[in-house]
């Protein structure tokens, strides 16, 4: 500790704070807080995708029937993991010999299946993107029994209709059941984009499943994800095999998974590929075995009935960030007591892309592209204004709060990490670059040169930390990617897209050295234009990200 402060001759009267003023002090103390908690945020990032590589190892290979089958009626019961290959009448000719020498019949497995009800937003997205994702569902073994497909459209969007109709008509006889629902345009408050869109879809999915809604006894699991996210079919083998091992909590259970680039970003700029690895982290980094909570980004699952009991989805501007929304509202509207519960088979996302130019001309419109979606996920942070109303109601209303826990600071803590912490991080550092040049050496208090040489020696090892946790995620995103890539060609699906890491080739050894900017560029700066932006609106219009097309025949590796 003696190393970081400056030698002088000249002590300063009155100890460690003589001399500084208020404002100074204020600011020496939340430096140094924030640096700490940037480096705590890399520690906490690396156990995460230490405990996800492990932890999805583990769900890959489980592929579940368990035996015996665990029952809401029963408790307990041991799980045996075992592979299974597409359901054919082989196989539920073993499963039925199975149940009958463990004393469950093959009713009561059909019995306890859950429904499916995937909501896939569009609002201008590319026919092929939706066609894709839609071979991608219909290739899972219990597609046509228990997936449930809600084609989220906008109805002002030109052809939609059209487009939705195609789409019905190609994939009907994949799934058990799969229907479009059209967004109105011009309703008092909603903005068009995904969060309405998938307001009015799970409005469509309550009425289709009302009479078991009032009858208690609804088995249907709502997913919503992107247009262009892929999901393996261990993902809702996960979501079933939580939802029974944990039956008495399921009603208020939220399900969300890691998110994955592992399509397209070989082909993407450093800076985007470091932004969209950054985006990923920070929901990764929620997500590690026993915390208080996490939050989804991009794809989340929720029981039918906990949708219906918090109200829906909310569909105004500040829900523009519906994932994050729909959790804080599930969260404050059972008072703090809904449970996040982790699957770790990741969902596969593309970065984004351009079709304009070539060569640097694309690359920039790439750039400017990811700028535009960087601030359509910043304008998100509209849910910590949110989350502080009513965080402000309980305590003016409720006598004995609920919500004053850990788990509700834990909450709170995620939402300055996500909102705030970069753009305070980037401020001081450029505060502290500043002050540091115009005042000369001999003229800087010792408290501040020690603050300025301790935030270095932070941020030096949080740099190596975050080269650490680039490390780890290889491993992580190798053994996803070739999990991902097995499936694809069982299901003779081979242009959805692959994107190898190889850490020693040149362009992801800049990953190492470029994230800072990539941060900076696309964390901060858009979290402070939305911020100025919202003194004057807090409404955004809904631009999609253009997503790649692939064509060619996936080089599998």
């Amino acid at each position: 500790m003696e190393e970081l402060l400056p030698p002088t001759n000249d002590p300063v009267q009155g100890g460690f704070w003589g001399g500084m003023n208020i404002a100074q002090q204020i600011f020496v103390v939340y430096a140094v807080l924030i640096h700490v908690h940037m480096f705590g945020f890399t520690l906490r990032l690396g156990w995460s995708i230490f405990r996800a590589t492990g932890k999805a190892k583990t769900a890959l290979e489980r592929r579940i029937w368990h035996t015996p089958i665990p029952s809401p009626r029963s408790e307990g019961g041991d799980f045996h993991e075992q592979p299974i290959s597409p359901i054919s009448m082989s196989s539920v000719d073993s499963l039925i010999s199975k149940n009958l020498k463990t004393d469950v019949t093959i009713n009561e497995v059909v019995e306890e299946e859950l429904v499916h009800a995937i909501i896939l937003p569009n609002y201008c997205e590319d026919l092929h993107t939706l066609e894709t994702t839609l071979r991608v569902l219909a290739s899972h073994p219990r597609a046509q029994s228990q997936y449930e497909i809600y084609l989220a459209m906008e109805q002002k969007e030109a052809d939609s209709s059209d487009k939705a109709g195609h789409l019905v008509t190609k994939f009907e006889k994949f799934f058990l059941h799969i229907c479009s629902t059209f967004h109105p345009s011009g309703i008092h408050g909603e903005i068009a984009g995904k969060s309405s869109n998938v307001a009015f879809a799970a409005r469509r999915i309550v009425e289709i499943h009302r009479t078991d809604l009032n009858e208690d006894n609804c088995n249907v699991v709502v997913t919503v994800m992107d247009a262009d996210t892929h999901l393996s079919r261990d993902y809702f083998t996960e979501i079933r095999r939580l939802h029974y091992a944990h039956f008495s909590e399921a009603d208020r259970s939220l399900y969300c998974c890691p998110i994955i680039f592992d399509r397209n970003s070989h082909e993407s700029p450093v800076l985007v590929r470091c932004a969209d690895l950054l985006w990923a982290f920070a929901g990764l980094s929620t997500m590690y075995p026993g915390t208080m909570i996490s939050i989804p980004t991009s794809v989340y699952s929720l029981p039918l009935s906990l949708a219906e009991k918090v109200g829906g989805w909310d569909s105004d501007p500040t829900a523009i960030g519906e994932d994050m929304h729909m959790l804080l509202k599930c969260y404050f509207e059972t008072a703090g007591n809904v449970i996040s519960r982790v699957i770790y088979v990741p969902a596969s996302q593309c970065n984004v892309s351009s079709d304009r130019g070539h060569g640097w001309r694309r690359s920039m419109d790439t750039l400017f592209a990811r700028y535009r979606q960087a601030l359509r996920h910043m304008w998100g942070a509209l849910d910590s204004g949110f989350a502080a109303r009513r965080s402000l109601g309980y305590l003016r209303f409720h006598k004995r709060c609920s919500l004053l826990r850990p788990r509700h600071f834990a909450l709170l803590e995620l939402l300055y990490e996500a909102h705030f912490l970069p753009s305070h991080l980037t401020i001081i550092m450029l505060f502290s670059v500043i002050y540091t040049i115009r005042t000369p050496a001999s003229q800087l208090h010792p408290t501040l040169a020690w603050a300025f040489s301790a935030t270095d020696i932070v941020r030096g090892m949080s740099f190596i930390g975050m080269n650490i946790c680039l490390a780890l995620y290889e491993r992580w995103h190798t053994l996803c990617l070739n999990a991902r890539m097995r499936d694809m060609q069982e299901a003779n699906l081979p242009d959805t897209g692959c994107s190898q890491r190889t850490w020693w080739k040149p362009q992801y050894l800049l990953d190492r050295i470029a994230f800072p900017i990539a941060g900076t560029l696309f964390g901060a700066v858009p979290t402070v234009h939305a911020v100025f932006a919202h003194f004057f609106t807090d409404r955004l219009v809904y631009r999609v990200s253009k997503k790649p097309t692939f064509t060619d025949a996936v080089a599998l590796a």
